[in-house]
């Protein structure tokens, strides 16, 4: 772990509440896909985001959920604009990719989770493999599916199986709708050949994975950085 100050190079709302942050370590740095970073707001006080972006850039891409009122997020973005730089710890995490799979690869994200699902394709897409690519990306509505046509363009390019889940549905929707999980579940009779990698809310996590265990899923080919927590 390094701790090491960024230029804040780009701080640009994609849609709605989800900003785009590019940031420029003034330093050499070296993570694996999948992996987070911890903006230092203080010694005691270190806000953790996934990096968005695959290794190999000159820089360090989040995606940060800002609503209004939630000041754990608006507060690291405010610096972020006040001073144009901020310190940053990495990297961090376990739930990554640095090689090529031998099982299939289902993806599992909610909201701002697809930071992780975004890092996670890039780098499947720069190492030769023969294994199938799904991602499931879950959101209240379709404005929570934030970057829909990046996705929807690795699907068309044969890069990912990507289903779209949203929980309220809307007039002629031909996807799934409710809560992701039970979209996977319906949609793969057994889990025991496939990686699962998840990304999103400690709730929705903890309850997938009792559901996938159900579905033959075991332990070592569950991942995800919020089962060191729950």
């Amino acid at each position: 772990m390094e701790r090491m100050n960024c230029q804040v190079e780009l701080l640009s709302p994609i849609l709605d509440d989800v900003y785009d942050v590019v940031l420029k370590p003034q330093q050499s740095f070296d993570y694996v896909a999948g992996q987070y970073l911890q903006v230092v707001m203080a010694n005691d006080d270190k806000r953790p985001f996934t990096i968005a972006n695959a290794p190999g850039e000159q820089h360090l891409q989040l995606h940060i959920g800002a609503a209004p009122g939630n000041l754990y997020a608006g507060q690291v973005l405010e610096r972020m604009r006040t001073e144009g730089q901020i310190d940053i710890e990495m990297p961090f995490g376990r739930a990554s990719i640095a090689k090529a799979p031998e099982r299939d690869v289902l993806i599992m994200v909610g909201g701002t989770g697809f930071s992780y699902a975004k890092a996670l394709v890039e780098a499947l897409n720069q190492i030769p493999h023969s294994v199938n690519v799904y991602l499931y990306w879950g959101g209240r509505n379709l404005g929570g599916l934030y970057l829909y046509e990046l996705a929807q363009q690795w699907h068309d390019a044969g890069q990912v199986q990507f289903e779209p889940v949203i929980e309220q549905p809307i007039a002629q929707w031909k996807h799934h709708t409710g809560l992701v999980h039970e979209a996977v579940l319906s949609d793969f009779a057994s889990l025991k050949d496939v990686d699962v990698y998840v990304a999103g809310r400690f709730e929705m996590a903890a309850v997938a994975r009792d559901a996938f265990f159900a579905k033959g899923l075991v332990a070592s080919q569950l991942h995800g950085d919020a089962y060191e927590f729950i």
